[in-house]
């Protein structure tokens, strides 16, 4: 009896104990969610900018926040188009599909582009080439898992200057994508594929003609351009001007160089930023988002410092005057949402899309072994020895995104193997300066990589849509298209296209930093899901950040 009697007694404490410990932690869920992405934001950019930054923007979500210091992408191509779609579904291109911005369909012997859909037309005016959607995205995002999680009340809305910003992170059952229109028109426009017609607010939005107002400046720096010692000298040699025949120095003249680009030069500038915010207030305040118990999710891409990035690189005061106005822009966001959701009431994360490369050229002057690589060479070089020994270089039908597609059809016709043409393609490639190493799709198909640069390229591999063969680049290497021009650009798995900022920010979020544990792009959906109490996305495979959640 005493034994029966001890264990009742111990499970009746237990249930009590649990019933208290729940009622503590019972939170509130957060009217809104909302993600931030800064396209081509390196994680350094954080601390090389610091001393410089405002205490209400990206000091107040690492102080306030928390901020996963060692985040990383986990997959290579590190793009925009791949990187949005995995910040918001939880998985990487091996599953969701978007295996680069664009690709080589080898099904209809074509290119597609990562949000085209021919079934769809542009709202907002009848503009060619901007039918956009998100029907290549093969699974769901955190945006459509809170919209299922309210019975589709609830209401999930992306934004961004580039339309894929936009689409590919709010979702396939979103309720709007918006993303900007520039050349001679300067507007916010949709899709088909959510609305007949844009609401009132964003044609009111769009009357008042900020692109006009916006590039009607000069862009000089926020502060005393001597203050910029975080960065080269203004006239370098490795930045590419946004101005044909102009030098890449302060002041530029906005109103010249629409001469060359239109209202198109909004996206190249910081106060395309300025105007994306205005957009995120308008359709906050348009949509009363987070103005009732339903949730709403709300994911806004800042697309101008990649145009930057490219054109200038992450070492110049370009780069550098950007991001000291981007922390003005989130500092205004915060308190924005403060004001209109209510603080305390929502949870935002801020990460990126991916990093960026040093310009090699810079390097190289400075003694660094980098270089450049020409992907025709690479293509011609492969082309030439399967000619040598097959008498045709057809063999491979297509190379694009550092990967092979060979020509299957007629290999069979000639009563070749596969996998001999494949060998032999990697073998020469692999000859070739700035090509480190290589694998083979059925290796990618058949075989589990645990870690290194080949578990990169696996989780970046998709097997309807990617190649058979994949090149992994040497470290510090780029594309030749930049070598003369100036400027750099991303794509590769090492650790300044992965490393990147991820801060969570508002309800349920603790205050600290985590500088030794290795975060994934994967992790961050899971986490919010967990706060939120939502399903994570049918494709998630991260797991959830438990040091951030209270």
């Amino acid at each position: 009896m005493k034994k029966v009697l001890f264990v009742v007694t111990v499970t009746v404490f237990a249930a009590c104990s649990v019933k208290k410990s729940s009622e503590k932690k019972v939170l509130n869920s957060p009217k809104l969610v909302v993600g931030v992405v800064v396209d081509q934001m390196r994680y350094d950019y954080l601390t090389r900018f610091a001393s410089k930054f405002s205490e209400n923007g990206f000091k107040k979500l690492m102080q306030e926040g928390f901020n996963c210091q060692e985040h990383h992408f986990s997959y290579m191509p590190t793009y925009t188009g791949p990187g949005h779609a995995s910040v918001f579904t939880g998985t990487t291109p091996q599953t969701h599909g978007i295996i680069a911005n664009d690709w080589y369909n080898k099904k209809l012997k074509k290119y597609v582009y990562c949000a085209e859909d021919t079934l769809v037309k542009s709202v907002g005016g009848d503009f060619e080439g901007e039918n956009r959607s998100p029907r290549n995205l093969l699974v769901t995002t955190l945006g459509d898992q809170i919209k299922l999680k309210s019975n589709g009340k609830g209401k999930s809305i992306g934004i961004s200057i580039k339309d894929r910003g936009a689409i590919l992170p709010a979702g396939k059952m979103a309720n709007a994508a918006f993303w900007y229109r520039g050349g001679t028109d300067g507007l916010m426009i949709s899709s088909t594929y959510y609305m007949d017609d844009l609401p009132n607010w964003v044609r009111e939005f769009n009357t008042q003609k900020l692109p006009n107002k916006y590039l009607n400046q000069n862009w000089e720096t926020l502060l005393p351009i001597a203050e910029y010692t975080e960065s080269h000298g203004d006239d370098s040699p490795y930045e590419h001007s946004i101005m044909t025949g102009k030098k890449p120095v302060f002041p530029y003249d906005l109103v010249e160089g629409q001469k060359e680009h239109g209202l198109s030069l909004l996206k190249e500038v910081p106060f395309g930023n300025d105007y994306l915010l205005d957009f995120v207030k308008a359709t906050i305040k348009g949509e009363s988002l987070g103005k009732d118990t339903i949730m709403d999710f709300l994911s806004v891409s800042f697309s101008s410092p990649d145009y930057i990035g490219h054109d200038y690189g992450p070492n110049s005061i370009e780069i550098e005057d950007t991001y000291l106005r981007l922390d003005q822009n989130i500092a205004d966001l915060i308190a924005y949402l403060n004001k209109n959701v209510g603080e305390g009431e929502y949870v935002l994360f801020l990460t990126a899309d991916h990093g960026v490369a040093q310009v090699p050229q810079e390097l190289k002057d400075q003694g660094a072994t980098v270089g450049y690589y020409n992907d025709s060479t690479i293509l011609a070089r492969v082309k030439e020895e399967l000619f040598t020994k097959y008498g045709d270089s057809n063999l491979i039908e297509n190379y694009s995104n550092y990967q092979f597609f060979l020509n299957h059809d007629l290999i069979k016709t000639k009563g070749l193997k596969s996998k001999e043409i494949s060998h032999l393609v990697l073998v020469t490639s692999l000859e070739i300066p700035g090509v480190k190493s290589g694998l083979f799709g059925t290796d990618l198909s058949r075989k589990y990589f645990s870690n290194g640069m080949n578990r990169y390229v696996q989780k970046g591999w998709n097997m309807q849509r990617s190649g058979d063969v994949t090149l992994i680049m040497e470290p510090g290497w780029l594309s030749s298209r930049y070598e003369h021009k100036g400027g750099t650009s991303h794509g590769s798995p090492w650790a300044y296209d992965t490393h990147v900022p991820l801060l969570f920010f508002g309800l349920g979020i603790n205050s600290g930093s985590s500088s030794l544990k290795k975060t994934w792009v994967e992790d961050i959906v899971p986490t919010i899901c967990n706060l939120i109490g939502v399903q994570a996305p049918m494709g998630s495979s991260g797991t959830t950040i438990s040091e951030v959640l209270k």
